[in-house]
């Protein structure tokens, strides 16, 4: 026996149903009748109906009224447990030390939580500047430039939870309003990445990009931190591609795949 006939010896038939039905439902749009899936997967009516049943129960479909079935709040909250077990240091670092390495800048990577971010790495340049930022450390979107990259990503429903939390006024640059926040993440989709001109923190610059999971949803953002004087407005570009670079290099680890830095 081959080791591919091997692998396929191993399949549970009822799994790998239930996970055509999940994978059905997630690339249909819209809720689905059960003769529907059945018809669409070939599968029994008979299996259909018990494989839903069975999801329905742990919340991995729901049914609405009408008797349509999608996909259920814990596959989401399954989703959110693996992101968050994702090995940063074996996929992220990598590409934050040859950021580091050409810019010669503190860089971070953060990941984005609830209408915030949360620092999981952070290196720092090779001179004497230290910033206080650290792991584990907690930030609204409005005042860094990671924040804002991923902010221009975010759906309508997850900038509310953003504005519901407040927005920081921390320096005279710090964008603090909703109509002047939503023009400006509008210049950050255009050019896919957003800038930090002291609005965190006077005299301190950084450039930020959005990192996508393979779904196309905003996983997190990668930047780079100086003093205002290493990183003058001429020079903004030239540091940009470097970051957009690392950015869709990590969006590719993750299985990203789409076109948000072209």
């Amino acid at each position: 026996m081959d080791e591919k006939s091997k692998k396929g010896s191993y399949i549970v038939p009822a799994i790998d149903k239930s996970i055509a039905i999940l994978n059905f439902l997630s690339l249909s749009g819209e809720g689905q009748t059960m003769s529907t899936i059945g018809k669409e997967l070939n599968i029994a009516k008979t299996s259909v109906f018990s494989i839903l049943h069975t999801l329905e129960t742990h919340n991995f479909v729901r049914k609405d009224p009408d008797g349509l079935y999608t996909l259920g709040l814990k596959l989401y909250s399954l989703g959110i447990l693996s992101v968050r077990n994702i090995d940063s240091k074996a996929i992220f670092v990598p590409h934050m030390e040859v950021l580091r390495a050409e810019t010669e800048f503190t860089v971070h990577m953060v990941a984005y939580d609830n209408g915030e971010t949360v620092c999981l790495e952070k290196l720092e340049g090779p001179g004497s500047i230290r910033f206080l930022s650290y792991v584990g450390e907690r930030k609204r979107l409005n005042t860094s430039a990671c924040g804002k990259a991923i902010a221009a990503y975010l759906t309508e429903k997850e900038l509310q939870i953003m504005f519901s939390k407040g927005l920081n006024h921390l320096t005279p640059n710090s964008i603090s309003t909703e109509p002047a926040l939503r023009e400006h993440l509008h210049e950050v989709r255009q050019s896919g990445y957003a800038i930090d001109d002291e609005e965190g923190e006077i005299g301190i610059r950084c450039i930020g990009a959005p990192i996508f999971m393979n779904d196309g949803i905003v996983y997190g953002g990668i930047s780079v931190s100086t003093l205002k004087t290493n990183l003058p407005f001429q020079r903004i570009p030239h540091y940009a591609e470097k970051v957009l670079t690392a950015a869709k290099k990590i969006s590719n680890e993750l299985g990203y795949t789409g076109d948000a830095y072209s």
